[in-house]
């Protein structure tokens, strides 16, 4: 059965259309789903009282909001007071941050280090850093291995942040002797792999290169933790074997420990019989 082309041409004509608007619709349905998250995150913020994380989403989302404001939606009105109302308490609570945020920390129990005056604090004797930028308002959180977090500098927000890292790294179970057998075997892989004899020296990146391969969930920052605590409280021989940390002036290859235990780079380990 052959139609006619005028059928054709009008069926291709009405599916060109259908197309077009179906489209439409997905494009504008998807802009109001932006839409919607970005006042809900916005209100969020003003719930919670963070008035940096608002003038930054909204400074960020400018051209979205300006979109309403064409459309005429009445509310826009009252989002842009809280966008004044936001900056304003944004400086307020900069020029009280030393303050404000000390008074947090202790509320949260977090101990700030005495050489760490504002706008760069310290936490756990260096472990942790918090660099507040003032002309951003944005927190910059670190530790010894690198950046944790970048966001807007609202005191809660950020303590928030500094208490689940610090959990994340401090608050694990620690077992020495299991830690120790743990670097012995990624010891004894690397000097078979590499035809070294049991004593030679190793670089320890190699060490957690090989440990990060076996375990998915491995995290540098917390290694490093755990071989500060090994370092200081032992223990320091298990097996006939006493471990021996050298130390490295290239700190890119190197670790830096915390606590008793930092007293420069450590690059090397090597394990030595028990005299």
């Amino acid at each position: 059965m052959n139609f006619s082309v005028e059928i054709l041409d009008a069926v291709k004509q009405l599916n060109g259309q259908l197309q077009e608007n179906s489209n439409k619709l997905k494009a504008e349905a998807e802009e109001a789903q932006k839409m919607s998250v970005l006042i809900s995150t916005l209100l969020s913020y003003i719930e919670k009282a963070w008035p940096m994380h608002f003038v930054n989403l909204a400074d960020k989302e400018a051209k979205m909001l300006q979109k309403l404001r064409n459309d005429g939606v009445a509310q826009i009105q009252r989002l842009e007071e809280a966008y004044r109302q936001a900056k304003e308490e944004s400086d307020r609570l900069m020029r009280r941050y030393p303050t404000v945020f000390d008074e947090a920390c202790k509320a949260a129990r977090i101990t700030l280090d005495t050489n760490s005056p504002h706008p760069k604090y310290g936490i756990r004797n260096g472990f942790f850093k918090v660099e507040i930028n003032e002309s951003t308002r944005v927190a910059k959180i670190s530790d010894l291995e690198g950046k944790l977090a970048e966001l807007p500098a609202d005191v809660e927000a950020v303590v928030e942040k500094i208490r689940i890292e610090y959990a994340r790294v401090f608050d694990r179970r620690f077992h020495g002797p299991n830690f120790f057998k743990k670097i012995r075997a990624q010891y004894k892989k690397i000097i078979e792999r590499e035809h070294l004899s049991d004593g030679a020296s190793v670089p320890i990146r190699e060490i957690t290169k090989n440990l990060k391969k076996k375990d998915k969930e491995f995290r540098m920052d917390e290694f490093v933790a755990d071989l500060s605590v090994l370092a200081e409280k032992g223990p320091h021989e298990v097996d006939g074997k006493v471990i021996d940390l050298q130390q490295t002036k290239d700190t890119r290859q190197g670790i830096l420990l915390s606590g008793a235990a930092s007293r420069g780079y450590i690059g090397f380990i090597i394990f030595k019989e028990t005299t």
